[in-house]
């Protein structure tokens, strides 16, 4: 997915075992499944992963920001016949946009879950660079990426963005900028954010819920053009780097830390 020239958004779920993938935008999980190169979008995950009630500490490991799917041994993190090409959508500063995942009914643990963007475009783009794999030090490097770039569900006014009723009192998961699912004890779970029927979505083990909410894309800022110099950029404020891998052959320009 594509915000400007230097960001991708993730998609992540905190909870024990959740089966799910992203579908509004497509993930790259939905883009293969309809393409015919997937039969199980709700498995690109990796467990058993302990990411609760700290919300952040589980290691992506080799599943990346994008996905590994060992049922069909695709590495979602490198760009295949069906997705990573091309952007699948555009978003501007200040824009609104729906967000939605699916669950599968049999995968549905309750928990949070996140939306996130990355700016860094170093490493962006080993992960939208033809034939090139990412290592899984790279994709815990774009993880700590994405982490730094958290759209808040509390940026769009008008949400549910309360306390997830299965957070004990003075955990890290008591937290409202994270999205919340209902209950698991009183069976709410993350069908219960929608209430939508069986099949609202498509997994292929129990049928899916579709899961969805609204994200606002920061206003980052301005930090040059295309084909701006160093000087140009320097005098914004602004840092230079040079890429290594570098498919466009361009250094690029982004705003310090």
């Amino acid at each position: 997915m594509h915000v400007s020239s230097i960001s991708l958004l993730a998609f992540a779920v905190a909870s024990v075992h959740g089966h799910g993938y992203l579908v509004k935008p497509s993930s790259r999980s939905r883009l293969a499944t309809e393409a015919g190169k997937d039969v199980c979008p709700e498995c690109a995950i990796v467990e058993p992963v302990n990411s609760w009630p700290d919300l952040d500490a589980a290691q992506v490991g080799r599943s990346g920001p994008c996905g590994f799917n060992a049922r069909v041994s695709n590495d979602y993190n490198q760009p295949g016949p069906a997705w990573g090409q091309s952007p699948v959508v555009s978003y501007k500063a200040g824009d609104v946009v729906d967000v939605q995942w699916c669950v599968d009914a049999n995968g549905d643990h309750g928990g949070m879950y996140s939306y996130r963007i990355c700016q860094d475009q170093a490493i962006v783009d080993k992960f939208i660079t033809p034939g090139y794999l990412p290592t899984v030090a790279e994709k815990e490097e774009a993880e700590l990426c994405f982490r730094k770039g958290l759209l808040k569900c509390t940026d769009v006014s008008g949400q549910n963005c309360g306390n997830n009723p299965d957070c004990p009192p003075g955990q890290p998961c008591q937290r409202t900028d994270w999205f919340s699912c209902g209950s698991f004890a009183n069976d709410v779970k993350c069908k219960g954010v929608d209430r939508a029927p069986l099949n609202s979505c498509y997994t292929s083990t129990a049928g899916g819920y579709t899961v969805s909410n609204k994200i606002k894309i920061p206003n980052y800022s301005d930090c040059g053009f295309a084909g701006i110099n160093q000087s140009g950029c320097e005098g914004k404020g602004c840092c230079w780097k040079a890429l290594n891998p570098n498919p466009n052959n361009k250094p690029w320009c982004y705003k310090k830390a």
